[in-house]
């Protein structure tokens, strides 16, 4: 009898045992129905326990109380196989509860289906003998119909997937011996003996065992307060029940005087004992499983400021390889990045810096898809065992296998698989416990939100550095990108073209304007294509594109600008559908340090070398390139008139309006137009700069036309705000060039001949290099001959005096390389004074 007794208290500690450790736990469906189950199992093994023992109140009440946990546990168990299983509950299983409660009820009352047993003695033993009959074994067929039918449902769900054999191996095992303990009451041999109790103490062990291969169960649940306090106290209890006779007789014993308080004496040890207890268990289990959870805990706490304090995707994936390989022993890290939607998840990293990444996971892989629908870690070994590894290609398999794939984990932005983490182990000795998984979901929970604002920092740059329609970098980036290449190769060489689209405005009408953009996409395409990774490509105005070439040559930029303007040229047709107009290209060229000292030099260099191609009949290439333009020269023997000259005659109008409004400043603006050319044909220019300098001269002061004559002549000092009238002129010029199109390539050198090297000029302010080199030549042409002019009010200064003021002007008002070239010019006599009654401007220089 004790040691039957004995049996059933073991199962009926492992039993609560398991409830404290789950109660623990992180609650969900699965973990509440198993938490049913051992409350069923409880009252089932206590009651019998309890009924053998004959406690209070009797043992036939202690029998009904194991009876109620009877009933209870296939509804338990029917609920946690489902839940197991995915299975949504059945109307099945709430029939039975009802039913059977309801039978209970009527038994505990009439003892109609199950009596009690009998108590049958046996010398000094007593044995618990139950009368079994038909009406008894209806309590267990329904019971048993419930089990068949739960049964019914796992062998279902192993046959349409195979993987979870493996899970339900336990859980079957348990369902069978609950069967066969329960059938075994009813055998002689087991007369007396709790068959029923030990096979249900092994099937909650089936199901523990289930729990652990399902990653429900970690072993630092074990050190829960709740555990320590519910195990310590059932400790003491079986301790101090089997010691309490002993320390009634040694207190009676060895102190007399204290056996009137031998309760408090008790009360104080149990105490002391439970106390002790709980310190220990306390102490070890955080010793043991704490220590090494909070070592993890602290890494991934380290990982997750590492993370949040960068939005590069390659620090971010650095980190995460880093801390996996702190906390998981694996042979090796990898990590496949998608770049975009449809494609290939191709590897990126490693921790190994020699690794082959070589390798991609195709969208369409089973283990991808698998990924996607899932959250947690996909393990290699049990994913071999599923209908998805089978539809996998022989070389897929061939590829992980050669790897040593262990383990896969997602990285998710919300709902969208951005990465795959692979762990891989050749040896296939490592084996990943539940806290290695758990540890790894945390690592890939945190790399996911971080890879999430690390992709949406990369989107916000790629959208605020691309052209929306052509995905070409926008003007904006693109001039921060040319002054970078400008300062790196300032020593090299730095090739800029600029691509004009002919009469884009007329396709527009032809075709629509959908056509057009259409059109501007195929066009980037194109130039993108071309330069690759050599240069840089920007959509750089509406139907214009620049390209950068750091490093290249004028010849071989040439080269590559000739095969993008052919291919634009025969793009449209290669159309099936219907013919479309030719789109042709007209293409400026321009190289620093060769023909530009600044980014901005460059940048007029190249619009001059585009707007004289559209004035040459467009469709063409023009290299603004004073060695590789005369070698141009030598090779072209066809004689043209000068595109400029076309306008003679507009520019002669506008300078006839001046002389009928003031002679002088029609003959001032003679003379600067002389001096200007002068000095630019000796700094080395061009001729078409050559000519624009010219025709800058004779409209610099086209705005004078609007002062009055009395400002304009008045021999005294001007006030201020006659002085502020008069620097309007510049910007009076600019009103009447820009009503002329084809004159607006003067607009640079006219708005600014009076900025001041210095930035002290008017009317923008702007100072040194910034100020267009057209400009520049102006301003000195302009002041030297205001100084040698005479004016109504004051003398005209000599050429001496002239010289030297430039001289000490130089780096103020005028820039220090120019003002000396133009003093060298006066010196050897390439430069001359222009004679003349009026000579000069309104010295206010």
């Amino acid at each position: 009898m004790e040691t039957y007794c004995y049996i059933s208290m073991i199962a009926l500690f492992c039993y609560a045992f398991m409830l404290l450790t789950f109660l623990a736990a992180k609650k969900d469906k699965l973990v509440n129905s198993f938490l049913i189950v051992l409350v069923a199992l409880i009252f089932w093994t206590g009651g019998s326990v309890f009924m053998r023992l004959e406690l209070w109140p009797d043992y036939k009440f202690w029998f009904q109380v194991s009876l109620c946990g009877i009933l209870l546990l296939p509804y338990a168990y029917y609920r946690f196989i489902n839940v197991f299983s995915g299975i949504r509950e059945q109307w099945v299983g709430k029939v039975y509860i009802v039913v059977m409660m309801a039978c209970f009820l009527v038994n505990w009352k009439y003892g109609w289906l199950l009596a009690p047993p009998a108590l049958v003695k046996h010398g000094g033993d007593i044995t618990f003998v139950y009368d079994m009959d038909l009406k008894a074994a209806g309590f267990f067929l329904v019971a048993a119909a419930l089990l068949a039918h739960m049964f019914r449902n796992l062998v279902k769900v192993c046959r349409s997937n195979k993987n979870m054999r493996r899970q339900y191996e336990p859980l079957i095992v348990g369902i069978v011996l609950l069967f066969a303990g329960n059938l075994a009451i009813a055998i002689p041999f087991f007369e007396g003996f709790p068959i029923d109790l030990l096979c249900g103490l092994l099937n909650a062990l089936a199901l523990l065992f289930a729990l652990i291969r399902r990653r429900l169960f970690r072993l630092q649940m074990l050190a829960s307060e709740g555990l320590c306090y519910g195990v310590g106290l059932m400790f003491c209890l079986i301790f101090f029940a089997n010691l309490s006779p002993y320390l009634q007789r040694f207190v009676q014993r060895y102190i007399p005087p204290a056996e009137g308080h031998y309760v408090m004496i008790f009360a104080v040890l149990f105490l002391l004992a439970y106390l002790l207890f709980t310190f220990v268990w306390r102490l070890l289990m955080s010793n043991v499983f704490i220590k090494e959870e909070l070592l993890q805990a602290e890494q991934l706490k380290r990982f997750g400021r590492t993370v949040s304090k960068t939005l590069r995707l390659q620090d971010i994936m650095e980190a995460t390889i880093q801390v996996i390989k702190d906390t998981i022993q694996t042979e090796s890290i990898y990590i496949c990045i998608q770049n975009g939607p449809g494609m290939a998840y191709q590897g990126r990293y490693s921790d190994r810096p020699l690794s082959d990444l070589s390798f991609a996971l195709e969208e369409e892989n089973p283990i991808v898809q698998w990924l996607k629908k899932n959250d947690d870690p996909l393990l290699y070994r049990e994913f071999r065992y599923s209908v998805e590894y089978k539809s996998m290609w022989e070389s897929e398999k061939h590829e992980l296998e050669k790897m040593g794939l262990h383990c896969c984990v997602a990285l998710k932005d919300d709902n969208q698989l951005v990465g795959i983490l692979l762990l891989c182990d050749h040896t296939g000795k490592r084996q990943l416990g539940y806290s290695d998984l758990q540890i790894l979901s945390s690592i890939t929970s945190v790399a996911s939100i971080a890879v999430k604002n690390a992709r949406m920092y990369e989107q916000a740059c790629l959208e605020a550095r691309t052209d929306e329609l052509t995905g070409l970098l926008n003007r904006k980036y693109f001039y921060e990108m040319l002054n970078q290449e400008f300062e790196k190769n300032k020593d090299g060489s730095l090739v800029l073209a600029i691509f004009n689209v002919d009469d884009f405005k007329l396709y527009n009408q032809l075709y629509g304007m959908k056509e057009g953009d259409y059109c501007l996409k195929r066009i980037a395409q194109i130039i993108r294509g071309s330069v690759g990774e050599q240069g840089y490509v920007a959509r750089y105005s509406g139907k214009e594109f620049a390209v950068l070439l750091p490093g290249y040559d004028v010849l071989s930029a040439r080269t590559l600008m000739e095969s993008i303007q052919k291919q634009i040229y025969e793009m449209n047709s290669h159309e099936q559908s219907f013919k479309l107009k030719a789109i042709t290209v007209s293409v400026g060229i321009s190289a620093a340090p060769y023909a530009a000292k600044s980014v901005k030099e460059l940048l007029n260099n190249v619009d001059m070398a585009v707007y004289h191609v559209k004035q040459s009949g467009k469709n063409g290439l023009r290299v603004f390139d004073t060695v590789f333009q005369q070698n141009l020269e030598l090779e072209d023997t066809r004689k043209h008139v000068h595109i400029y000259k076309e306008y003679e005659s507009t520019i002669y109008a506008l300078t006839a309006a001046i002389d009928a409004k003031d002679h002088y400043t029609f003959s001032h603006s003679n003379n600067v137009a002389y001096y200007a050319v002068e000095l630019a044909r000796y700094l080395g220019m061009n001729e078409d700069v050559v000519e624009i300098i010219r025709q800058s001269g004779l409209l610099h002061d086209v705005g004078k036309i609007g002062i009055r004559e009395t400002i304009l002549n008045k021999e005294g000092a001007l006030t201020n705000e006659e002085y502020e009238i008069i620097k309007g002129h510049v910007e009076a010029s600019i009103d009447i060039i820009r009503h002329l199109p084809s004159l607006d390539y003067v607009i640079p050198a006219v708005i600014g001949h009076h900025e001041r090297y210095d930035g002290k000029g008017y009317p923008r302010r702007i100072a040194g290099e910034d100020i267009p080199a057209t400009a520049r030549i102006l301003c000195i042409a302009d002041s030297f001959d205001a100084m040698t002019s005479k004016r109504c009010y004051k003398r005209a200064f000599s050429v001496e005096k002239a010289k030297r003021i430039l001289q000490e002007e130089a780096g103020k008002q005028f820039d220090p390389a120019m003002a000396a070239a133009f003093i060298k010019c006066l010196d050897e006599g390439r430069i001359k004074l222009v004679n003349g009654e009026f000579s000069g401007e309104n010295g206010n220089i």
